[in-house]
């Protein structure tokens, strides 16, 4: 059975009943719980542009679902792995310096699958990750400029005492080849032998000294010497003096006194050459071991004759060796095999 009432009698409230069956209870407050997970099934998942295959689970926050004011569940509700990603292209980069400087060379650039990379099963990207391209292909280079080979060694200026020798090489395709066409090397470093040479004493002459009615008189020589390649130059000379006293009523004999000299530079001297040529060689010497390989020598000399005045030195060794003696010495026989 229903009853209507006024509007007035429904604002009193007094027509309202309230029946209370229980009241409510603060401490049956139930706290939220996710229920295990579910087993990993095929989905797909959107990353950006890119919609990719992945595998999915979830769970639920019902075990318990929170009551009473209870907390919710804390953490996801869904996990996702394992998406696929197609490969793709970075941008290319730009064209490297060419490889020559003149004539035909190359440029390359790059790219990369990196842009995203492929990952779990996605695609690579298809295409070549370098290229290369001609460059200075119209730019000639200049003729290559390079040194030939060093010729021989020239003559030495000097059979002795020290000389100079050159050799020269030659700039192919131009003249812009870096370093020198010439090189210089000592040569002949050998001692040249001494010339020695003395000139016979001059007549005596007087000089302009008395001397208790007498007076003196004096004479001459010179004693040269040149270790030069060219004897004929002479390097340094002394000057030999004698002098004597003689008296004027000629009862005694000149009297002479001692020698004195003085050092003379340079002057000239002319003298036949004389080319030098070798002696005998001797007899070979003992051995230097009694067994097992030594060694022996002979000499010669370049005296048959010397060098002289200019002429030229003996060529080849003046000392020649020899093996000797080769047999192995007793105990050091090898066994056999």
């Amino acid at each position: 059975l229903k009853k209507c009432m006024s509007l007035e009698e429904s604002l009193s409230m007094v027509q309202w009943e309230q029946t209370i069956s229980a009241c409510p209870t603060r401490n049956l407050t139930v706290d939220g719980q996710f229920s295990p997970w579910s087993p990993w099934t095929p989905c797909t998942h959107t990353d950006g542009s890119a919609v990719g295959s992945c595998l999915c689970r979830t769970r639920s926050c019902d075990s318990p679902a929170p009551q009473c004011g209870g907390w919710p569940c804390t953490g996801p509700s869904v996990e996702i792995t394992n998406c696929s990603r197609n490969g793709g292209w970075t941008p290319w980069t730009s064209w490297s310096p060419c490889s020559t400087t003149c004539g035909i060379g190359f440029q390359v650039r790059q790219r990369s699958c990196s842009n995203p990379t492929p990952r779990h099963g996605g695609r690579v990207c298809v295409g070549q990750n370098r290229e290369e391209r001609y460059c200075n292909e119209h730019l000639l280079c200049p003729p290559h400029v390079f040194w030939t080979g060093w010729g021989p060694w020239e003559r030495c200026t000097a059979q002795c005492g020290g000389g100079i020798q050159a050799r020269h090489r030659t700039c192919e395709n131009g003249p812009d080849c870096a370093g020198c066409n010439v090189e210089y090397q000592p040569c002949n470093t050998n001692p040249c032998p001494e010339l020695k040479k003395t000139t016979p004493w001059t007549p005596w002459t007087p000089v302009n000294i008395s001397d208790n009615g007498g007076h003196y008189e004096q004479r001459f020589r010179y004693t040269c010497k040149a270790r030069l390649p060219d004897p004929n130059l002479l390097e340094v000379g002394r000057q030999r003096i004698e002098m004597r006293y003689c008296s004027s009523d000629g009862t005694s004999g000149c009297s002479t006194d001692g020698l004195s000299g003085d050092f003379l530079r340079a002057g000239r001297y002319s003298a036949h050459t004389v080319n030098g040529a070798w002696s005998a060689w001797t007899s070979w010497s003992q051995c230097s071991r009694d067994c097992s390989r030594g060694i022996r020598n002979r000499k010669r000399m370049c005296n048959n004759p010397e060098p002289k005045y200019g002429g030229l030195p003996c060529l080849g060794p003046s000392l020649e060796y020899q093996e000797c003696n080769v047999l192995p010495c007793p105990g050091n026989v090898p066994a056999p095999m």
